[in-house]
């Protein structure tokens, strides 16, 4: 059974990737770039990451990924003012700490990610974690993952990384700790996650009773 949970945020606990698309939309449209499918772009943001998308539309159009990223960012911040939590994040969050466990974070959004928590009342569900300031390598790579496991003392055994990305599930793999892929969209991504869930709340029985 699981104790420790080092959580995604982005499309994980929180549903932000629609104005994520929406944002990248208008940035693309302030670079005279349109006739953008949405559905098309949801899924290439989240099967893949932000990064990506902005680099092979950099490439294709010859723009500068660093002028279109920091457009993408404004507007991002802009709008992205209330996200809210998936259901069942909190009833979650609620019972690993009330069984003894920790919650972190393994996010490259910046600090307001911590604004947005405390919104909903979430914050003081959190024992630490990574965020965009501490510059770890991105996912897949496990360093932040590894962090987190090393200065919380925890045992990889009864830690799972949570993600909906395959990128969070790959990373996990490769900290050696056990992983949660939230398969909310029904893209069925990351087939070498240890368990999959379609709803947060299918995660309670997973936690260590004990």
């Amino acid at each position: 059974m699981l104790k420790d949970f080092i959580w995604d945020f982005d499309g994980t606990l929180y549903d932000t990737y629609p104005v994520m698309t929406q944002a990248l939309l208008t940035a693309l449209h302030q670079f005279d770039i349109r006739d953008i499918d949405e559905a098309a772009l949801y899924r290439d943001l989240k099967i893949h990451s932000v990064r990506s998308a902005v680099q092979d539309f950099a490439d294709q159009y010859q723009l500068s990924a660093n002028e279109l990223t920091a457009t993408y960012h404004q507007i991002e911040h802009q709008n992205q003012q209330a996200p809210k939590p998936y259901p069942g994040a909190k009833a979650v969050l609620e019972a690993v700490t009330a069984h003894g466990g920790r919650n972190f974070l393994d996010t490259h959004r910046d600090r307001t990610v911590y604004d947005y928590l405390a919104q909903n009342g979430l914050a003081d569900y959190f024992s630490g974690g990574v965020d965009a300031s501490q510059d770890f390598p991105r996912k897949p790579d496990p360093s932040a993952i590894n962090a987190i496991v090393q200065q919380y003392q925890l045992t990889p055994s009864t830690t799972a990384m949570v993600g909906d990305r395959r990128l969070d599930i790959d990373a996990g793999v490769n900290a050696n700790v056990q992983t949660i892929y939230f398969n909310v969209d029904g893209y069925n991504d990351a087939p070498n996650a240890t368990y999959q869930v379609e709803q947060l709340i299918d995660i309670l029985p997973l936690i260590n009773q004990a």
